[in-house]
């Protein structure tokens, strides 16, 4: 699950001398992160100029290395030992430079004096000197410490980091800079985003309407009766006996010449004899290959023509399939809404209520009515998710991305596929689809309907719409809403106004 934290740069400063308290400084940080990331929205991050600078010309190193990072660091932890560093245009050495540009923006800085033991070969006496006058600067400020070993610098350190960033100051100023700010938007006909929720028509999420399907069948008609064929030749009939053995003439059949004649008079189109005529298309006897299929003989245009008059049977079967899903949502109005989070923080385990007159709102208990056939349609040949739901676009995200667990479980297996010529009983599972589909939980009280839905999570500054459209039977004015969500300690209480778009009407 994607998580929103604020992070703080830790600048390293030391000389070269200082190696272990590096990675111990490394090991602290990451302690620190896996305790207390999650909780707390703090990340730390590390700046030290061997893993943060890049070759950059035009400046003098040190100068350079401040513009990189140190000037955008939140804190620093100074250490020293036995070397004060290479002096710089201004100080007497980098860590100093970058001590003093720390403090004079009133950051914090741990500094730490390593009294670790040293063998003579090691001592460089004049560095040292300045290692230990620049302790002596600092002393009366009273902002470092010493240490002895790796352990024990490594024990001080994460105390001094936990103690600055756990600060109930700092707590407060992370929460404080990190909120959720959740509220109801509406989807308008044009899929734009509105402060105000429109009742529009409701449109199924298809590629393919009846309008679309009328469409392309007018145009498969018209293909067809240009493909004008010459009538079958006749020969003697011991040649067909002969050939009818291996051979037989490819015709449309009388049931789908009736179905294909029926949709042209619906259309108003003019079909004749030849429309049907597939010049000497014949279809092989024997079954060929594997899977038994029976090859086709004749010339391109033949076979070209019987596979449109093919493409049209099928479109037509569609259409016919279609026509009483969408005939029975064509008068149908909706609501599309979506959460919009316009704050810093990401928010989880949300919960909205929302409150529809009892008058206005379609429960499922009123949706249209289907026979057993149309429903089977509806679960094994279209995707009620779709059809009904709220495809995302730039601007929002579908609901399914604001979930842990998908709503989709698996795909329904038809049992007329497993067992051909049974029909099953499609109620229940329609039932339970729509369910799954329309996910509100929906309470009556008074003149009200309480309508609830629930997000798992949902980034900052990110729109995710609701997970299918609400269906009205009645204009209404305004909904007051109510969220409760894990990172806000108020219940957020709200209204949208609500407007019947009669532009798309």
């Amino acid at each position: 699950m994607p998580k929103s934290v604020i992070q703080y740069s830790l600048l390293i400063s030391c000389p070269g001398d200082i190696k272990e308290e590096i990675n111990c400084v490394e090991e602290c940080v990451t302690q620190f992160n896996t305790l207390y990331s999650d909780a707390l929205g703090i990340e730390i991050v590390t700046k030290h100029w061997r893993k943060s600078s890049y070759a950059q010309s035009g400046g003098k190193p040190q100068a350079l290395l401040n513009e990189q990072f140190v000037n955008d660091c939140d804190a620093a932890v100074a250490i020293l030992w036995t070397r004060f560093g290479t002096p710089t245009d201004e100080y007497g050495s980098g860590t100093e430079e970058e001590v003093e540009i720390m403090l004079s923006s009133g950051k914090q800085v741990f500094m730490y004096f390593s009294d670790k033991p040293l063998s003579p070969s090691q001592m460089n006496e004049e560095s040292y000197k300045k290692v230990q006058a620049f302790r002596e600067k600092y002393k009366d400020r009273g902002i470092y410490f010493t240490y002895s070993s790796d352990e024990e610098f490594k024990t001080l350190f994460f105390a001094h980091l936990s103690q600055f960033f756990l600060s109930e100051k700092r707590v407060a100023e992370v929460k404080g800079e990190r909120h959720s700010e959740l509220k109801i938007v509406g989807i308008d006909q044009t899929q734009h985003i509105s402060d105000v929720a429109h009742i529009i028509s409701f449109i199924p999420n298809t590629d393919m309407t009846i309008s679309k399907y009328l469409e392309k069948i007018r145009t498969l008609y018209a293909d067809i009766s240009a493909r004008n064929l010459e009538k079958r030749i006749e020969m003697p009939e011991k040649i067909v006996r002969y050939t009818l053995a291996f051979n037989k003439p490819v015709e449309i059949d009388e049931g789908d010449r009736k179905i294909i004649c029926s949709m042209a008079d619906h259309l108003g189109i003019n079909i004749t004899e030849d429309f049907f005529i597939l010049g000497n298309l014949s279809q092989s006897s024997i079954p060929t290959g594997i899977m038994g299929g029976y090859s086709f003989s004749g010339t391109d245009a033949e076979k070209e023509k019987y596979d449109t008059i093919q493409e049209l049977l099928e479109t037509i079967s569609k259409a016919l399939e279609w026509a009483p899903v969408e005939k029975a949502f064509d008068d149908k109005k909706c609501l599309k809404l979506a959460i919009q989070n316009c704050g810093t923080d990401i928010d989880e385990d949300i919960e909205i209520s929302l409150r529809i007159p009892k008058n206005s709102l379609l429960p499922i208990s009123e949706f249209p009515k289907f026979d057993n056939d149309k429903m089977g349609y509806l679960l094994n040949d279209c995707d009620m998710s779709e059809l009904f739901g709220i495809c995302s676009t730039s601007t929002y995200s579908h609901y399914d991305s604001s979930i842990v667990t998908s709503r989709r479980f698996s795909p329904r297996v038809s049992t007329s596929s497993v067992f051909p010529g049974y029909v099953p009983n499609y109620n229940d599972d329609f039932e339970s689809e729509l369910a799954d589909v329309f996910s509100y939980s929906c309470f009556g009280e008074g003149e009200e309907y309480i309508v609830k839905i629930k997000f798992d999570y949902i980034k900052h500054n990110t729109i995710i719409a609701f997970p299918s459209v609400i269906f009205i039977k009645a204009p209404f004015t305004v909904m007051p809403y109510t969220i409760t969500s894990k990172n806000s300690p108020k219940v957020v209480s709200g209204e949208i106004r609500i407007t019947e778009d009669m532009q798309h009407q």
